[in-house]
């Protein structure tokens, strides 16, 4: 199982329904990571469902840091089946902060 994770805008069309526009494809990465994630963020990344990118700027950035400082503890919990590792679980952070950088009022999807 992996986490996929885009980040849409919603544009209210004057239609029924608005339409979503994705703002940003971050791709999949491996769920065997998601304690690292769960540990750097304070919850688990799941959690950033359904919240505005601009919204989640700052525990993004703040995972990151800790991941950065702290490398050999989070080394430490590399998946034994080496699917995923460290270097790979910080990355996909990386990008996912980026992304919302740049699209600040787009909502985050993620499914697992």
């Amino acid at each position: 199982m992996s986490y996929d994770i885009a980040l849409y805008l919603q544009v209210d069309t004057g239609g029924p329904e608005p339409i979503d526009y994705c703002a940003a494809d971050i791709g999949n990465y491996t769920s065997n990571v998601s304690g690292m994630w769960t540990e750097a963020l304070g919850h688990r990344l799941a959690d950033l469902h359904g919240r505005t990118a601009g919204d989640s700027v700052t525990s993004l950035r703040n995972a990151i840091a800790d991941m950065e400082t702290r490398p050999d503890h989070y080394q430490a919990m590399n998946p034994p089946n080496g699917w995923g590792d460290y270097e790979g679980a910080l990355e996909y952070l990386r990008q996912l902060h980026t992304a919302c950088c740049a699209h600040p009022k787009a909502d985050i999807h993620i499914s697992c």
